[in-house]
This record gives C-alpha cells, structure tokens and sequence, in this order.
C-alpha cells in the first residue's frame, strides 16, 4: 500500500550535515544582512551602526547582527534591533 506524501527521518548525523552544508551557510548569510539592513532603517536617523557577525563552527554555521554603537542608551539599540528582526522576517 503506498503512502501520500513522504516520511522525515531526523537523524544527528543528518542534522549536523544540514547545519554545516554550503547552502545553510549562504542562507544564514543572506538573512543576517537582511537583518542588519532592516535594523539600519529602522534606528534613528543619523544613527544606526550595527555589525553582523557571521561565523563557521566546528558544528554548525551562525549569524548574528550586533548593537547599534551610534547611541549609548540600551534601549534605543534594543529597540532599533527589534525593528530590524520584524523587518527581517519580511
């Protein structure tokens, strides 16, 4: 009897392979840019300096978008990263 559809089988080797294939890496790049693209527009005008940090592991691939240094206040950057996550998920 065949079946609709398919079956997923999630193995750790098979998730460590997907986590350090090349197409992750270019995937996780190109959504970290977005990200700091978006936080950028989002921060105050005149401001707005975030950094994005993208690192291959042992493990794993990573991207991260760091701060917004044009401002000292915490909360403005906070603010301006959070803005530029919901822009990112666009």
């Amino acid at each position: 009897m065949a079946r609709d559809g398919f079956r997923l089988s999630m193995t750790r080797r098979g998730v460590a392979a997907l986590l350090k294939s090349p197409e992750t890496r270019r995937l996780i790049e190109a959504r970290t840019q977005e990200i700091e693209q978006a936080a950028t527009q989002a921060a105050e005008p005149d401001a707005g300096q975030f950094r994005t940090d993208l690192a291959e592991e042992a493990r794993r691939v990573r991207g991260a978008v760091i701060g917004d240094y044009a401002t000292s206040d915490p909360e403005e950057s906070r603010r301006a990263l959070l803005r530029g996550l919901e822009g990112g998920r666009t």
